[in-house]
């Protein structure tokens, strides 16, 4: 997908609008029922993309969105959106059991594997970003309790974050070089755990820092020489420092490190159906020595690398 897009219902006839609207709204956001309340439609959609986040901006006549359980079953990128209302009369919004009327200005979570809905009381204009979870690791708990909690402008993280999200979806920063995007998708995402920590839901502080830690060791899990002190130096916080927030967790960077470089390359192992090289499979997550990565394969699932891939494929014996 190019860096940045737009689609708009009124390049299409009138008798392919509905159609082309519904399918160009499911694609650039999540499956879901769109739903457009008035006869005449208008309706565009447009953005780039920073990294691994998508920005988009989406304008368009009275609208119901809903992602119900079966458009979950139909596709989960399991992404993060962070809302600001830009334009409209207001929005009335539900997830996790909770409900809350969107007015101009307003931020707002809300989360792609749980369902939601959306009903806008007129035309409206919203911008969002969507946020691969896996670059937030924060606790389920933390995103559910911060979903459908809208925060009215004020001066602060959340201004700060909706001024970013705004200028990032004009698609003037989707050109940029990939170690630029990477570094504008680091800011966005470390505005986001401090916006959920501003409000509460986070507790204190060093749990902002630790989350920003966790962030940046997965982006970064398939460079072999990340160290502890390049995690403290990309989050602006002494080495010493980050060793004892990751000891409140009962480990260490190195081992938190060792764990997700570990897990992702079982995932790979266990789910793909191509036959890649099992030193292939161990370089792509940082561990480029075989034999290494043999052993410490092993030595958390009990298993070799091969071992692994061949157990998965094996179709389980049916007993009469």
């Amino acid at each position: 997908m190019p860096n940045s897009f737009q689609v708009d219902t009124a390049n299409r006839p009138a008798a392919e609008r509905t159609e082309y609207w519904r399918s160009s709204v499911c694609d650039q956001f999540v499956p879901l029922a769109v739903r457009p309340t008035l006869v005449e439609l208008h309706g565009r959609v447009a953005g780039a993309s920073i990294a691994e986040t998508r920005l988009r901006r989406i304008r368009a006549s009275q609208h119901v969105f809903e992602r119900r359980p079966s458009d979950i079953r139909t596709g989960d990128p399991e992404v993060l959106h962070v809302l600001s209302m830009d334009h409209g009369h207001s929005c009335h919004m539900e997830q996790d059991g909770r409900t809350t009327i969107l007015k101009p200005g307003d931020l707002v979570l809300y989360d792609s594997s749980r369902p939601f809905r959306f009903a806008t009381s007129g035309a409206f204009q919203f911008t969002i970003g969507l946020l691969p979870k896996r670059l937030l690791p924060l606790p389920e708990k933390v995103l559910a309790d911060r979903t459908t909690r809208a925060t009215p402008p004020a001066d602060g993280v959340g201004a700060a974050l909706g001024a970013l999200l705004t200028s990032l979806a004009g698609g003037s920063a989707a050109h940029s070089d990939p170690s630029q995007q990477v570094a504008i998708q680091h800011a966005l995402v470390s505005l986001c755990v401090a916006f959920m920590s501003d409000e509460g839901a986070m507790g204190s502080p060093p749990s902002v820092h630790l989350s920003l830690a966790k962030s940046f060791i997965v982006r970064h899990l398939g460079e072999s020489t990340l160290a502890p002190a390049d995690v403290a130096v990309a989050c602006g916080v002494s080495l010493s420092y980050l060793h004892r927030l990751f000891a409140t967790e009962g480990t260490t960077i190195v081992g938190y490190l060792r764990e997700q470089r570990l897990k992702g390359a079982h995932r790979d192992l266990t789910t793909s159906l191509v036959d890649e090289p099992v030193l292939l499979v161990g370089r792509r997550w940082g561990i480029p020595d075989p034999a290494h990565f043999s052993r410490a394969f092993k030595k958390r699932f009990g298993v070799t690398p091969g071992e692994a891939r061949r157990f998965a494929r094996t179709p389980p014996v049916i007993r009469r």
